[in-house]
């Protein structure tokens, strides 16, 4: 026999879960909060992203590879640029 201490905590396990979503009652307001802020967060920048980037917007404006390359990287000079040497 097992005898209790009085004010000695005793070990209580929560009940099994009963159903799938049960165990979001269990969680404290505060990780219910950020579970929340979370998944609204997720899902404005999925709306973001479908609104400004899924898809082209001027389907009729197209550039070759070649000359955006040409713009952005400056073509190798054989010469260095002139120094202020004093």
């Amino acid at each position: 026999m097992s005898k209790s201490v009085p004010g000695a905590p005793t070990e209580q396990r929560p009940p099994p879960l009963r159903w799938p979503g049960e165990w979001w009652l269990r969680l404290s307001p505060l990780g219910r909060d950020l579970a929340v802020i979370l998944v609204l967060k997720f899902a404005a920048l999925a709306l973001l992203w479908w609104v400004f980037f899924s898809h082209p917007t001027a389907t009729h404006m197209r550039v070759e590879s070649s000359r955006t390359e040409a713009h952005l990287i400056p073509p190798a000079s054989p010469q260095e640029y002139p120094r202020a040497d004093r």
